[in-house]
């Protein structure tokens, strides 16, 4: 049960603190980690034109980067990640010419590459795709061209290597040895649970025509994290749509969440969209906690949101957070909304030394002031 906040804002952030800000901006995806040693990690920065939101005055971009340095004690990023490249994971170009930078529009991940420099950038292959390349659009176009000049000016971009654990890695991993983030998936390779080996879940690519290829979301990058006994999945837009069938294999995140195994806390694929979320992804992670980046009409589904609410009769309710659920999707999950944790705001992990326990704040994320508007737990790990 939610608890009255104690502080207006979030309490400091102690070294042995781990912290995991699921960012409301009403367009995509954008989630802050900052690790036990202040290492500090952006998955996703969307901005999509497909939003219901109004615009405000500043880029969601600028807004995601004044975000982390709000909360975080860095003025740069050690790493940051896109697990595909869909707009509202990327960014999406826009009408403010000005902008550019180096032969780019600023935009999404890039806009904060700009306001908070990463040294490291991950993409899920970048720059051999193969036979998995994005989609030719705009907004591709805008993204590879920002990772082509930060190359050109001597940064580092990287693929992501499926069934690592040493890839993404604390600045100080001595001293935090039982944190790690293993890559689970990405480009339809899926960690086997042996070493840093992965397997394939596509077919032979070549065989298929070209209604069958596997699109953006499926090669979406999944991760783990562990800290202690606290347990955390995240994964992009992987998706279960197998075309009823048609395609058995398309269910890339029931395998995926196999390798995951129970966390304490899941975050909902594909914004809990119809086509993910299924029932092997809940029951195969039996979270206790859910968090929907959502942003649109139709995020999450009304299947999916009973699914992680486990939502009838003689079952334990999970606990379920929600970044932005727009009035017109409230109004279709109306018989479920009033068990949900929160249905608008920041959504804050913050996990306690060690890896024991966690709380969740939720933020009030209609100005920039973080105020915490509900507190829950601890919950115990394990």
């Amino acid at each position: 049960m939610p608890q009255e906040a104690i502080f207006p804002i979030l309490p400091e952030w102690r070294p042995g603190t781990l912290d995991i800000h699921h960012i409301d901006t009403g367009c995509g995806n954008a989630t802050l980690i900052v690790g036990p040693d202040e290492t500090t990690i952006l998955i996703d920065c969307g901005t999509s034109k497909n939003s219901s939101v109004g615009q405000s005055s500043r880029r969601p971009g600028e807004l995601v980067a004044q975000y982390a340095l709000r909360n975080s004690t860095s003025t740069t990023l050690d790493y940051l990640i896109a697990t595909h490249v869909h707009p509202d994971h990327v960014g999406d170009v826009h009408s403010d010419r000005t902008a550019m930078h180096s032969g780019f529009q600023m935009t999404g991940l890039s806009d904060v590459d700009y306001q908070m420099p990463a040294r490291l950038v991950i993409d899920r292959a970048y720059p051999n795709y193969g036979l998995r390349p994005p989609l030719a659009a705009p907004f591709t176009d805008n993204y590879l061209a920002w990772l082509d000049a930060r190359r050109q000016e001597g940064r580092e971009v990287a693929s992501i290597d499926v069934g690592s654990k040493s890839q993404i890695r604390l600045r100080s991993p001595e001293d935090y040895p039982t944190f790690s983030i293993r890559t689970l998936a990405a480009n339809g390779l899926v960690w086997t649970g042996k070493g840093q080996e992965s397997r394939s879940l596509f077919p032979d690519l070549s065989t298929l025509p070209p209604e069958a290829l596997p699109e953006e979301n499926k090669c979406s990058i999944a991760f783990l994290l562990s800290y202690g006994l606290f347990r955390y999945y995240t994964g992009g837009d992987l998706t279960c749509d197998t075309y009823d069938g048609r395609y058995p294999w398309m269910d890339v995140e029931t395998p995926v969440a196999e390798a995951a195994g129970k966390v304490n806390v899941a975050v909902a694929n594909h914004h809990g969209y119809f086509d993910a979320c299924g029932p092997g992804f809940v029951a195969l992670l039996d979270a206790a906690t859910y968090i929907i980046p959502s942003w649109h009409v139709t995020h999450p589904g009304m299947a999916q949101l009973q699914r992680m609410l486990g939502a009838w009769p003689g079952v334990t309710r999970r606990n379920v957070f929600a970044t932005r659920m727009l009035p017109e999707n409230c109004l279709l999950n109306n018989r479920f909304t009033s068990e949900m944790c929160s249905q608008q705001g920041h959504v804050v992990v913050r996990v306690a030394l060690g890896g024991g326990s966690y709380k969740i704040f939720v933020f009030d994320s209609s100005n920039e002031q973080d105020y915490v508007t509900a507190e829950f737990g601890p919950y115990l790990c394990g």
